[in-house]
């Protein structure tokens, strides 16, 4: 594990020593800021009977970040190494590629989550100045930031797939946002479909439903496995991506 933290600290050193980082990181909070801004509004204009953090997290602005957001924070982490030939240094270096893939996903997934950090603040500036004295619905805020670290390890996941099939970024975060798309448009199926079975089938890939029912503090354990297993898998990918460019090489 020692390789993996000495390539996890390089990997997060890259992302705050890059003006990339920044950058995304103002634009999420100024998108997030907005959203957290219209809802409070709205819901001072218009009480609802859900919290304000199941409408947060299932505001469509908090989804459209999240889609957008995590294929530019991981399509650099294969492809540029790629680009610049340094994977091939490191293929050669005593290092193990699940080490090495290992070490990509979590820079890639901390950053992220740090990315989230912020947004904690929200719903206690929300409270501190709202006349509302209804106490904080623990079970939905955790449940709502558990839906958010789930789903944005496998999105992540994907992303890093992404990344390791070519040395273009911007075809690494098309292909990542194309696939983040098609699993999350995917799960509307759920709601249209009349047939029984299939909607069930469907319900099992939803995170749209997923987060509303997390938002809720509402836990099914058999979705935390689908991402859980789902992750793996595509890292799994990455792994023998990785190992297919070293077998050529």
């Amino acid at each position: 594990m020692k390789n993996t933290w000495i390539l996890f600290r390089k990997e997060m050193m890259g992302y705050f020593f890059s003006p990339i980082a920044y950058i995304v990181g103002v634009c999420f909070l100024l998108v997030m800021g907005s959203g957290f801004y219209m809802i409070s509004d709205l819901l001072t204009r218009q009480p609802s009977e859900f919290s304000a953090s199941y409408w947060f997290f299932n505001w469509p602005i908090s989804w459209f970040a999240i889609l957008i957001m995590i294929p530019i924070v991981t399509m650099r982490l294969f492809a540029d190494e790629k680009r610049t030939g340094t994977i091939e240094t490191l293929m050669t270096a005593p290092v193990r590629d699940w080490e090495y893939v290992l070490a990509k996903f979590a820079g890639g997934f901390i950053f992220y989550l740090m990315l989230w950090a912020p947004t904690l603040l929200y719903l206690f500036v929300l409270r501190h100045f709202s006349s509302d004295t209804t106490p904080i619905d623990w079970g939905s805020m955790l449940g709502s930031y558990l839906g958010i670290f789930l789903i944005g390890m496998l999105l992540v996941s994907m992303g890093c797939m992404a990344s390791a099939c070519t040395r273009n970024q911007i075809i690494a975060a098309i292909l990542g946002f194309a696939m983040g798309c098609s699993l999350f448009y995917g799960g509307f199926y759920f709601y249209i479909n009349a047939a029984e079975a299939t909607r069930d089938f469907f319900e099992y890939f939803s995170m749209l439903d997923h987060m509303q029912k997390l938002s809720r503090g509402v836990l099914e354990w058999e979705r935390a496995v689908f991402y859980l297993t789902s992750s793996f898998f595509f890292l799994f990918v990455t792994h023998r991506i990785v190992q297919a460019r070293q077998w050529k090489n």
